[in-house]
């Protein structure tokens, strides 16, 4: 065994010794700097642009034996410039020495220091490296007598990669490219990449940062960390341990600043499958995370499943909602302005990727336990995502909001010229006021609301969509109160104007209600209805009407019907309105309607009821007066019949008394007889 480990270790050190002489040797008299001509020359020859250095190259044994090359410049393509299109302020390259003792000798380390490359497209789309491009692909099919289009074939069947590389140092790189077609400039700078021992089908570790600027769009600083491992015969990119965080800033953003990150367990592109899978996925945006796993197959038409689930998102605080406050101090008219005229709303362009829309399939479930947006606070969240063949299905989804429940579906078409959309949404027991406070700083209606709406609509720009239109709704609600008007407090004022009566004191801006329904039909943007029915505890009100949702106005009419007084209510008199129909007409934008009592419908109304009250009672007193002489008509009758009735009596016993006296003649002259 010892005379092993003595033949081992003697091998190993002539093994040296060997290299060190080789190196020595070489070092004595190769001199690189006489090739630098050559190197030149034939890069002009080849693309006809220059290669200049602008340093020694040299030679290094300690720490390790490489190259080391000073600044270097590959010239632009003619009409793009003076700017260089690469160059590099220093580059090296070492050798692994125990590659060299084996006699297989590989690159240990490459370092490139102050890296620039320059990519360019002008307005005519041509790009400063298409005539690299051109130059290979016109090479490679004299020399191999095939055209590009086997290069597929070529990949799959090219020998695989043996041996390893030692690793990829660049410090300080950038990158510019800029395109004259669109305008578009993007500049990655500070851009800083090391990895470890590169070996096929080995993992290898990648840290990465960089910087990312496009004008006053975007400034962004980027940073990547995970274990990198490519299977060449599977054709798969495996990235383990990932962490990708970034932070933004600028006009293209929501926000005017954002961070985001994404952790995963594995990561793996299939590049033979055009295919991506994330696993043990952790999506962060500033404060809000997301987990779960994301699938993407078929890059050329896109399939993706995903299972996202999450305890908070906050998405006002991601897209930068302003509060209700800000909203309302945004909304303040300024000193001097015309508040007398409303300018009217600036139309919304609602753009939808349609053709991502229609090339994409997507099976997907987000499950959220608290959402905030738009100032609304949401609970258990669940969204179910489909879209295949251009058509968006978002069923059901289903949350938890103000002591209410909401369930409803949105689909989205997108297969024609635009958009279409068709919505159907149930809401059951939402406190209506809790939800308007957050929504819009106050509760122009509150109670406990129930309602069901099925619309359908097309088109790209909002006043499209509301033009667009149609469908079917109704709301109920109940114990609420409509804010803003007292309506019987209006018909109390009226009524002390027409019978020149001191105004009743004020009262609460608000309608009390205990029930309140309607129904109706959205056509065009406008909603009518006919049948509201509104319960309260001094009045009933019924109405019909419209609701234009083109330009936000309101014009309706309800016939109110007092059934008590506050008054009466306190033990006083009955209202003389009571029972009577008073129109109201209801009119003016959804802020801030007029609320008109009909003064000559409801005297009409009035006058009509006197004339009423007049027929009755003359219809009453006749009535009286053919009772009364129905009454002395049946007492004569009744006096005939009887005077009738004692006549009768009277012949009768005429008759009898004449009867018994002739029987008693006839008894007399019978006796003398006998």
């Amino acid at each position: 065994m010892k005379r092993i480990f003595k033949i081992i270790i003697s091998i190993l050190v002539v093994a040296v010794l060997f290299i060190g002489v080789i190196t020595g040797i070489f070092l004595a008299f190769f001199d690189a700097n006489e090739y630098k001509q050559q190197a030149s020359d034939l890069v002009r020859e080849q693309t006809g642009r220059e290669l200049k250095f602008y340093g020694d190259v040299s030679l290094t044994v300690f720490p390790v034996l490489g190259m080391e090359l000073g600044a270097m410049s590959f010239s632009n393509a003619e009409a793009f410039g003076a700017t260089d299109m690469i160059k590099v302020n220093k580059a090296s390259i070492s050798v692994d020495v125990a590659s060299l003792i084996a006699f297989n000798p590989q690159v240990n380390q490459l370092i490139l220091d102050g890296l620039e490359i320059n990519l360019q497209k002008n307005a005519a789309g041509v790009t400063n490296w298409d005539d690299l491009v051109t130059a290979t692909d016109s090479s490679a099919t004299t020399s191999t007598g095939s055209s590009a289009s086997d290069s597929d074939t070529s990949v799959q069947a090219a020998t695989p990669i043996k041996g390893s590389f030692g690793g990829l140092v660049i410090n300080n790189a950038r990158l510019v490219w800029a395109d004259a077609q669109t305008g578009v400039e993007y500049r990655v700078d500070d851009l800083d990449i090391e990895t470890g021992k590169v070996t096929p089908d080995k993992p290898f570790a990648l840290k990465l940062h960089t910087a990312l600027q496009s004008k006053d769009e975007i400034d962004a600083n980027i940073d990547l960390e995970g274990n990198i491992q490519y299977l060449m015969q599977q054709g798969q990119l495996i990235i383990t341990e990932l962490k990708l965080t970034a932070k933004a800033q600028g006009n293209a953003l929501p926000l005017k600043e954002i961070e985001a990150g994404i952790a995963s367990q594995s990561l793996v592109l299939d590049l033979k499958r055009h295919a991506l899978k994330l696993d043990g996925m952790e999506l962060s945006l500033g404060d809000n995370r997301l987990r779960g796993m994301l699938e993407v197959s078929d890059f050329a038409r896109p399939a993706v499943n995903f299972k996202l689930a999450s305890d908070r998102l906050d998405i006002d605080a991601l897209l930068g909602t302003p509060t209700v406050e800000q909203k309302a101090q945004a909304t303040v008219p300024q000193a001097g302005a015309d508040s007398s005229q409303n300018a009217p709303a600036e139309d919304v362009q609602i753009s939808l990727p349609m053709e991502l829309l229609r090339s994409m399939q997507v099976d997907g479930l987000l499950t959220v336990k608290q959402v905030k947006v738009e100032n609304l606070n949401l609970s258990d969240l669940e969204l179910k995502i489909d879209a295949d063949k251009g058509v968006v299905k978002l069923e059901p989804m289903k949350m938890n909001l103000y002591e209410g429940s909401y369930q409803g579906s949105v689909q989205i078409n997108a297969r024609n010229k635009l958009p279409e959309y068709k919505v159907v949404e149930r809401l059951q027991g939402v406190q209506i006021g809790q939800l308007l406070t957050d929504y819009m700083g106050e509760d122009r209606i509150n109670g406990e609301m129930a309602a069901n709406a099925s619309l359908t609509s097309s088109g790209e720009w909002l006043s499209m969509l509301k033009k667009n239109s149609n469908g079917s709704m109704d709301i109920a609600l109940k114990d609420g109160a409509l804010k803003g008007f007292n309506l019987r407090y209006s018909i109390d004022r009226v009524k002390a104007k027409l019978s020149n009566q001191p105004e009743p004191s004020e009262q609460p801006l608000q309608t009390d209600f205990s029930s309140l329904t309607m129904s109706g039909k959205i056509r065009k943007g406008i909603f009518s209805s006919d049948d509201l029915k509104l319960l309260a505890p001094l009045l009933r009100v019924g109405g019909e009407g419209v609701a234009n949702i083109n330009d936000n106005t309101v014009d309706y009419r309800v016939d109110v019907k007092l059934v008590g007084t506050v008054a009466g209510q306190q033990g006083g008199e009955a209202d003389e309105l009571r029972g009577l129909l008073i129109p109201v007409r209801i009119v003016g934008p959804f802020e801030s309607p007029k609320i008109d009592v009909q003064l000559d419908e409801m005297l009409k109304a009035r006058a009509k009821q006197l004339s009423d009250q007049e027929k009755a009672k003359l219809k009453a007193e006749i009535e009286k007066q053919k009772a009364e002489l129905q009454r002395q008509i049946d007492a004569e009758k009744a006096k005939l019949e009887a005077a009738k009735q004692r006549e009768k009596e009277k012949q009768k016993q005429k008759l009898e008394a004449e009867q018994k006296a002739a029987e008693e003649k006839l008894k007399d002259k019978l006796k003398n007889l006998f």
